[in-house]
């Protein structure tokens, strides 16, 4: 059976996660490398006060997303241990606000919505 016709796991999709992140990368230097292993139809950094040092890459194929997941996943970059997770929105929307580090539902914005975030005032 090749790869392309095995079922994946639910959690496995197109959108990855990706944190630890140094507060100075630019999408350039995330597209060149995420980009080694396949078509990326959009990254997003997040740039709020909560959301810097992440970023979303969003795969145009599943299998490119798991192979990058995969190889990059505790990758050394920019002297930073990377964290690639899947994103699941089902499982953000059921984690209490308190337990994700945010203040308010506000904050629990979609992957669209996250260079958005408005700055919390202190």
């Amino acid at each position: 059976m090749s790869t392309s016709s095995r079922k994946l796991q639910s959690e496995i999709n197109r959108i990855l996660y990706v944190k630890n992140l140094s507060y100075s990368v630019t999408s350039e230097e995330l597209y060149d490398l995420f980009g080694k292993f396949g078509s990326i139809r959009q990254i997003r950094l997040g740039n709020a006060q909560n959301t810097r040092g992440t970023a979303f890459v969003v795969y145009d194929d599943i299998q490119d997303a798991k192979m990058a997941c995969d190889k990059l996943s505790g990758f050394n970059f920019q002297n930073r241990y990377l964290v690639v997770l899947y994103h699941q929105p089902d499982k953000v929307a059921q984690t209490p606000a308190h337990a994700q580090g945010a203040t308010s539902p506000a904050e629990h914005k979609s992957m669209g919505d996250i260079a958005s975030t408005p700055r919390r005032q202190i």
